[in-house]
């Protein structure tokens, strides 16, 4: 079976250009000690200096169509963001196919991730603080439901976001 497709490997998804301020290199150190496969899509200017630090659980494949990266969200057992974003576009799409999200707990990951319902959350941008995430994820893995997960990003769509355009209009 191809890494990270059959269901005795499930692998951790990181989608983000690989910029320092991404923080992935603290992923990359949490896994690299957790022993859990990582997938990373993405390309930037640090991608080298990561495979660099990425140890064999952890899979840089820089940069995928569209179509590819469906795949991954749809595949992933649950999604990384090591990273503060305005609005983190990635973790509602991971959402969308009922995935769990692991994000910093700062800017938009604070209105599109609740505690415990569709992910957890991580206080400090350090290794040891994301690896205590993944093992809450892990804990209370079986009380997500990609159901409700899904119904979630409904709630951030483009046609609610076009009718909320309109009414600040």
């Amino acid at each position: 079976a191809r890494f990270g497709t059959d269901s005795f490997h499930p692998f951790y998804l990181i989608v983000a250009r690989l910029f320092p301020h991404k923080n992935i290199n603290i992923a990359i150190d949490a896994f690299n000690k957790l022993g859990h496969e990582l997938i990373i899509i993405g390309d930037g200017p640090i991608k080298k200096d990561l495979k660099k630090m990425a140890g064999k659980n952890i899979k840089i494949l820089g940069h995928k169509t569209d179509e590819k990266v469906m795949n991954y969200y749809r595949n992933c057992k649950a999604f990384i963001m090591p990273q503060e974003e305005d609005f983190g576009l990635t973790p509602l799409e991971a959402m969308s196919f009922g995935k769990p999200v692991l994000a910093l707990r700062k800017g938009g990951a604070l209105e599109t991730v609740i505690e415990g319902v569709t992910g957890e959350f991580f206080d400090d941008p350090i290794p040891e603080a994301l690896a205590d995430g993944v093992r809450r994820l892990n804990e209370n893995y079986n009380n997500y439901s990609p159901l409700v997960i899904q119904k979630w990003t409904e709630k951030f769509s483009r046609e609610r976001f076009k009718e909320e355009m309109l009414e600040l209009v």
